[in-house]
């Protein structure tokens, strides 16, 4: 009898040292993860987080219109990035473009990695235009990562292609 009273303080007291445990990771300010997450996994973590978070309010000076993003895009002085999702981008987008969804941040970034740490131009983002949030989603994700020279065009694909300018298929590249 005395053994199972031991051995029933002993699960109590297991009990309440992982619930104390739990409790005290959950509410630090930087709790061990549950599940352990590979280095590739985490990295994809924070890269969908900064794409997850609400629009951000795109001052004036961070947007260009028609007449600028076609300048921006004859004259090579831009780098530009669709973040419409790959099904959209391979039926049509503007010539040049990169396709960097909001849909699929982490492994677009992954992929473009290299072409947007090397790039010295500024980089401008566009949608389906309206009320699409994912540009600006997009350029804040961008702008938290570093890259400093980020705007966003409005009119997006919709006005684009409504005027009938030139448009690509394909894959995403």
């Amino acid at each position: 009898m005395r053994s199972l009273i031991d051995f029933a303080i002993v699960v109590m007291l297991a009990a309440v040292s992982v619930l104390a445990g739990y409790g005290i990771n959950r509410f630090a300010a930087n709790p061990l993860p549950l599940v352990y997450l590979s280095p590739e996994q985490r990295f994809d973590k924070e890269l969908t987080s900064l794409v997850t978070s609400a629009p951000f309010a795109i001052t004036p000076a961070a947007t260009v219109g028609l007449p600028q993003f076609r300048a921006a895009l004859e004259n090579k002085t831009a780098l530009i990035l669709d973040a419409r999702p790959a099904s959209f981008y391979e039926r049509g987008h503007v010539p040049g473009a990169l396709n960097l969804s909001r849909d699929d941040f982490a492994n677009d970034y992954r992929r473009l990695a290299s072409t947007l740490k090397a790039n010295d131009k500024p980089i401008i983002v566009y949608c389906s235009g309206g009320e699409c949030h994912d540009s600006k989603l997009v350029a804040n994700a961008l702008l938290s990562l570093g890259s400093s020279d980020v705007s966003v065009y409005t009119g997006g694909w919709d006005e684009w292609s409504a005027q009938q300018l030139p448009v690509e298929t394909g894959a995403a590249r």
